[in-house]
Protein backbone atom coordinates (compact mmCIF):
# COMPACT_ATOMS: atom_id res chain seq x y z
CA UNK A 1 0.00 0.00 0.00
CA UNK A 2 1.54 3.10 -1.48
CA UNK A 3 1.46 6.54 1.01
CA UNK A 4 -1.96 8.68 1.23
CA UNK A 5 -2.61 11.63 -0.25
CA UNK A 6 -5.34 12.28 2.34
CA UNK A 7 -4.66 15.26 4.32
CA UNK A 8 -6.24 18.06 6.99
CA UNK A 9 -8.51 19.31 4.08
CA UNK A 10 -9.76 15.99 3.37
CA UNK A 11 -10.60 14.81 6.71
CA UNK A 12 -12.30 18.12 7.47
CA UNK A 13 -14.28 18.00 4.29
CA UNK A 14 -15.62 14.74 5.14
CA UNK A 15 -16.77 14.98 8.90
CA UNK A 16 -18.50 18.58 7.21
CA UNK A 17 -20.48 15.95 4.93
CA UNK A 18 -21.36 13.72 8.02
CA UNK A 19 -22.33 16.17 10.07
CA UNK A 20 -24.50 18.02 7.81
CA UNK A 21 -26.55 15.19 6.12
CA UNK A 22 -25.21 15.47 3.02
CA UNK A 23 -22.79 17.19 -0.16
CA UNK A 24 -25.27 20.09 -0.61
CA UNK A 25 -25.65 21.19 3.18
CA UNK A 26 -21.74 20.74 3.62
CA UNK A 27 -20.77 22.88 0.53
CA UNK A 28 -23.54 25.68 2.13
CA UNK A 29 -21.97 25.18 5.43
CA UNK A 30 -18.35 25.55 4.38
CA UNK A 31 -19.20 27.97 1.60
CA UNK A 32 -17.04 25.56 -1.08
CA UNK A 33 -18.63 24.73 -4.49
CA UNK A 34 -19.92 21.52 -4.23
CA UNK A 35 -18.06 19.87 -6.55
CA UNK A 36 -15.24 20.47 -4.78
CA UNK A 37 -16.38 18.27 -1.52
CA UNK A 38 -17.48 15.75 -3.92
CA UNK A 39 -14.21 15.52 -5.84
CA UNK A 40 -12.47 15.52 -2.22
CA UNK A 41 -14.49 12.60 -0.97
CA UNK A 42 -14.40 10.57 -3.86
CA UNK A 43 -10.33 10.63 -3.28
CA UNK A 44 -10.82 10.28 0.03
CA UNK A 45 -12.51 6.70 -0.70
CA UNK A 46 -10.25 5.91 -3.62
CA UNK A 47 -7.55 6.17 -1.39
CA UNK A 48 -9.08 4.44 1.67
CA UNK A 49 -10.28 1.50 -0.32
CA UNK A 50 -14.00 1.46 0.82
CA UNK A 51 -17.06 3.83 0.48
CA UNK A 52 -17.35 6.26 3.36
CA UNK A 53 -21.16 7.03 2.51
CA UNK A 54 -23.94 5.26 0.58
CA UNK A 55 -25.99 7.64 -1.56
CA UNK A 56 -28.80 7.48 -3.65
CA UNK A 57 -31.11 10.11 -4.95
CA UNK A 58 -32.97 8.68 -2.23
CA UNK A 59 -30.30 7.48 0.36
CA UNK A 60 -27.88 9.09 2.62
CA UNK A 61 -26.14 7.14 4.71
CA UNK A 62 -22.71 6.54 6.91
CA UNK A 63 -20.98 2.87 5.95
CA UNK A 64 -20.02 0.98 8.74
CA UNK A 65 -16.27 1.25 7.70
CA UNK A 66 -16.98 5.33 6.90
CA UNK A 67 -17.83 5.68 10.98
CA UNK A 68 -15.08 3.98 12.47
CA UNK A 69 -12.92 6.53 9.77
CA UNK A 70 -14.73 9.63 11.25
CA UNK A 71 -14.16 8.79 15.02
CA UNK A 72 -10.46 8.83 14.07
CA UNK A 73 -10.95 11.42 11.85
CA UNK A 74 -12.66 13.97 14.31
CA UNK A 75 -9.56 12.58 17.10
CA UNK A 76 -7.11 13.88 14.38
CA UNK A 77 -8.65 17.44 13.24
CA UNK A 78 -9.34 17.80 16.76
CA UNK A 79 -5.77 17.17 17.69
CA UNK A 80 -4.68 19.26 14.82
CA UNK A 81 -6.52 22.23 15.65
CA UNK A 82 -5.76 22.89 19.24
CA UNK A 83 -1.96 22.04 18.30
CA UNK A 84 -1.93 25.15 16.06
CA UNK A 85 -3.83 27.52 18.67
CA UNK A 86 -1.06 25.75 21.00
CA UNK A 87 1.86 26.38 19.37
CA UNK A 88 0.63 30.30 18.28
CA UNK A 89 -0.29 31.02 22.24
CA UNK A 90 3.27 29.79 23.27
CA UNK A 91 5.16 31.74 20.73
CA UNK A 92 3.16 34.57 22.29
CA UNK A 93 4.27 33.33 26.00
CA UNK A 94 0.95 31.95 26.86
CA UNK A 95 1.23 29.03 29.17
CA UNK A 96 -1.83 27.20 27.46
CA UNK A 97 -4.93 28.53 25.72
CA UNK A 98 -8.21 27.48 26.12
CA UNK A 99 -11.26 28.61 23.66
CA UNK A 100 -14.71 28.47 25.53
CA UNK A 101 -17.79 29.08 23.83
CA UNK A 102 -21.30 29.93 26.13
CA UNK A 103 -24.77 30.52 25.43
CA UNK A 104 -26.44 33.60 26.20
CA UNK A 105 -28.69 32.28 28.67
CA UNK A 106 -26.06 31.45 30.72
CA UNK A 107 -25.09 33.84 33.68
CA UNK A 108 -21.54 35.95 33.00
CA UNK A 109 -21.26 36.53 36.90
CA UNK A 110 -21.45 32.14 37.78
CA UNK A 111 -19.14 31.94 35.20
CA UNK A 112 -16.85 34.21 35.57
CA UNK A 113 -16.10 32.88 38.78
CA UNK A 114 -14.99 29.89 37.97
CA UNK A 115 -12.71 31.56 35.50
CA UNK A 116 -11.21 33.58 38.24
CA UNK A 117 -10.43 30.58 40.09
CA UNK A 118 -8.59 29.27 37.30
CA UNK A 119 -6.57 32.11 36.37
CA UNK A 120 -5.31 31.66 39.98
CA UNK A 121 -4.12 28.33 39.31
CA UNK A 122 -2.89 29.37 35.52
CA UNK A 123 -2.19 32.61 35.48
CA UNK A 124 -0.27 32.48 32.31
CA UNK A 125 -3.77 29.88 30.10
CA UNK A 126 -5.47 32.58 28.12
CA UNK A 127 -8.80 31.65 28.07
CA UNK A 128 -11.03 33.40 25.05
CA UNK A 129 -14.51 33.20 24.97
CA UNK A 130 -16.97 33.31 22.10
CA UNK A 131 -20.88 33.15 22.61
CA UNK A 132 -22.48 31.08 20.44
CA UNK A 133 -25.61 28.81 20.46
CA UNK A 134 -25.81 25.71 22.04
CA UNK A 135 -26.08 23.88 18.54
CA UNK A 136 -23.30 25.76 17.10
CA UNK A 137 -20.97 24.56 20.48
CA UNK A 138 -21.79 20.97 20.17
CA UNK A 139 -20.58 20.91 16.49
CA UNK A 140 -17.49 23.33 17.50
CA UNK A 141 -16.43 20.93 20.34
CA UNK A 142 -16.85 17.82 17.65
CA UNK A 143 -14.59 19.78 15.44
CA UNK A 144 -12.05 20.64 17.93
CA UNK A 145 -12.73 24.66 17.33
CA UNK A 146 -13.50 24.85 20.64
CA UNK A 147 -12.78 23.32 24.20
CA UNK A 148 -15.68 23.60 26.75
CA UNK A 149 -19.08 24.81 25.83
CA UNK A 150 -21.63 25.74 28.36
CA UNK A 151 -24.84 25.12 27.00
CA UNK A 152 -28.30 24.34 27.48
CA UNK A 153 -28.63 21.17 28.85
CA UNK A 154 -31.80 19.43 27.49
CA UNK A 155 -32.45 16.09 25.75
CA UNK A 156 -32.35 16.87 22.54
CA UNK A 157 -28.53 18.09 22.86
CA UNK A 158 -27.14 14.48 23.33
CA UNK A 159 -24.20 13.50 21.37
CA UNK A 160 -21.98 10.75 22.52
CA UNK A 161 -18.69 12.40 21.41
CA UNK A 162 -19.71 15.20 23.97
CA UNK A 163 -19.62 14.93 27.35
CA UNK A 164 -22.14 17.49 29.84
CA UNK A 165 -21.73 18.52 33.80
CA UNK A 166 -24.84 20.16 34.88
CA UNK A 167 -23.74 22.95 36.77
CA UNK A 168 -26.64 25.26 37.84
CA UNK A 169 -30.40 25.73 37.32
CA UNK A 170 -32.57 28.51 36.97
CA UNK A 171 -36.56 29.53 37.08
CA UNK A 172 -37.05 30.98 33.99
CA UNK A 173 -39.54 34.67 33.89
CA UNK A 174 -40.73 37.07 31.24
CA UNK A 175 -38.83 40.05 30.46
CA UNK A 176 -40.72 43.20 30.75
CA UNK A 177 -40.23 46.86 31.11
CA UNK A 178 -39.31 48.52 34.52
CA UNK A 179 -42.92 50.58 34.80
CA UNK A 180 -44.42 46.94 34.84
CA UNK A 181 -45.24 45.51 38.62
CA UNK A 182 -46.48 41.78 38.03
CA UNK A 183 -47.76 39.41 35.71
CA UNK A 184 -50.09 36.62 36.26
CA UNK A 185 -50.29 33.17 34.16
CA UNK A 186 -53.81 34.45 32.61
CA UNK A 187 -52.02 37.57 31.90
CA UNK A 188 -49.44 36.21 29.88
CA UNK A 189 -52.75 35.33 27.79
CA UNK A 190 -53.46 38.55 26.42
CA UNK A 191 -49.52 39.82 25.74
CA UNK A 192 -47.27 39.34 22.41
CA UNK A 193 -43.80 37.83 22.58
CA UNK A 194 -40.71 38.40 21.13
CA UNK A 195 -38.80 35.25 21.07
CA UNK A 196 -35.36 33.74 19.40
CA UNK A 197 -34.72 32.52 15.63
CA UNK A 198 -36.14 28.66 16.59
CA UNK A 199 -33.27 28.07 14.05
CA UNK A 200 -30.65 29.74 16.49
CA UNK A 201 -32.58 29.50 19.66
CA UNK A 202 -33.64 25.23 18.82
CA UNK A 203 -33.41 24.04 22.27
CA UNK A 204 -34.31 26.66 24.27
CA UNK A 205 -37.17 26.86 21.97
CA UNK A 206 -37.90 23.45 22.74
CA UNK A 207 -37.57 23.68 26.72
CA UNK A 208 -40.33 27.00 26.13
CA UNK A 209 -42.77 24.91 24.26
CA UNK A 210 -42.63 21.87 27.29
CA UNK A 211 -43.24 24.42 29.54
CA UNK A 212 -45.86 26.40 27.65
CA UNK A 213 -48.07 23.26 26.88
CA UNK A 214 -47.71 22.05 30.74
CA UNK A 215 -48.98 26.12 31.68
CA UNK A 216 -51.55 25.65 28.99
CA UNK A 217 -49.71 29.04 27.54
CA UNK A 218 -50.17 29.30 23.43
CA UNK A 219 -47.81 32.79 23.18
CA UNK A 220 -48.43 35.33 20.56
CA UNK A 221 -45.33 35.89 19.17
CA UNK A 222 -45.35 38.92 16.87
CA UNK A 223 -40.96 39.22 16.24
CA UNK A 224 -38.29 37.00 16.05
CA UNK A 225 -34.69 37.50 16.00
CA UNK A 226 -31.07 36.36 16.50
CA UNK A 227 -29.42 38.54 18.98
CA UNK A 228 -30.61 38.55 22.27
CA UNK A 229 -29.79 42.29 22.43
CA UNK A 230 -32.14 42.65 19.60
CA UNK A 231 -34.48 40.85 21.47
CA UNK A 232 -34.17 43.19 24.81
CA UNK A 233 -34.47 46.28 22.72
CA UNK A 234 -37.75 45.75 21.23
CA UNK A 235 -39.33 44.86 24.45
CA UNK A 236 -37.87 48.10 25.59
CA UNK A 237 -39.38 49.53 22.84
CA UNK A 238 -43.05 47.63 23.74
CA UNK A 239 -43.06 45.76 20.77
CA UNK A 240 -43.38 42.30 23.13
CA UNK A 241 -42.71 40.19 26.36
CA UNK A 242 -40.07 37.80 26.60
CA UNK A 243 -38.66 34.82 28.32
CA UNK A 244 -35.17 34.37 29.86
CA UNK A 245 -33.43 32.66 33.31
CA UNK A 246 -33.63 34.73 36.37
CA UNK A 247 -30.04 34.10 36.83
CA UNK A 248 -29.25 36.47 34.00
CA UNK A 249 -31.22 39.44 35.38
CA UNK A 250 -27.84 41.44 35.87
CA UNK A 251 -27.25 41.53 32.01
CA UNK A 252 -30.64 42.70 31.32
CA UNK A 253 -30.36 46.55 29.78
CA UNK A 254 -31.73 48.94 32.75
CA UNK A 255 -35.16 49.52 30.86
CA UNK A 256 -35.86 45.90 31.12
CA UNK A 257 -36.27 43.42 34.19
CA UNK A 258 -37.12 39.66 34.45
CA UNK A 259 -40.57 38.51 36.96
CA UNK A 260 -41.31 35.45 38.05
CA UNK A 261 -44.89 34.02 37.12
CA UNK A 262 -47.07 32.93 40.27
CA UNK A 263 -47.74 29.09 38.98
CA UNK A 264 -45.56 28.75 36.59
CA UNK A 265 -42.36 27.70 37.23
CA UNK A 266 -40.24 25.96 34.52
CA UNK A 267 -36.34 25.82 34.67
CA UNK A 268 -33.37 25.65 32.84
CA UNK A 269 -30.20 23.97 33.52
CA UNK A 270 -26.65 24.84 32.08
CA UNK A 271 -23.98 22.57 31.65
CA UNK A 272 -20.69 22.65 31.32
CA UNK A 273 -19.74 20.23 27.69
CA UNK A 274 -16.68 18.82 26.39
CA UNK A 275 -15.61 16.47 23.43
CA UNK A 276 -14.53 12.65 24.84
CA UNK A 277 -12.30 12.39 21.84
CA UNK A 278 -9.65 14.75 22.58
CA UNK A 279 -9.55 15.81 26.67
CA UNK A 280 -6.05 17.03 27.96
CA UNK A 281 -4.60 17.24 31.32
CA UNK A 282 -5.19 21.38 30.78
CA UNK A 283 -8.73 20.62 30.19
CA UNK A 284 -9.35 18.42 32.89
CA UNK A 285 -7.57 20.56 35.38
CA UNK A 286 -9.69 23.04 33.77
CA UNK A 287 -12.71 21.49 34.60
CA UNK A 288 -11.76 20.77 38.40
CA UNK A 289 -10.43 23.48 39.34
CA UNK A 290 -13.81 25.64 37.32
CA UNK A 291 -16.40 23.25 39.56
CA UNK A 292 -14.72 24.20 42.70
Amino acid sequence: MGPTRIGIRHLRYTIAVADAGGFRAAAEALNIAQPAISKTIQDTETDLGFAIFRRSATVFEITEAGRIFLEDARLTLATFERTIRASRQNALGARGHIIVGYSALASSSQISAGLDRFHQSYPGCQVEMHVMSTDTMMRNLKSGEIDIGFLLAHDSVQDPAVAQEPIWSTRIGVVVPRDVEALSLEALRERSFVMGLRENWRSFRALLDTAFAQGGLDPLVVDEAWDVQVIFQRVAEGRGLTFYPISAADSLPAALKILPVPGWSPELTIAMAWSKVVDTKLLQDFRTIFLG
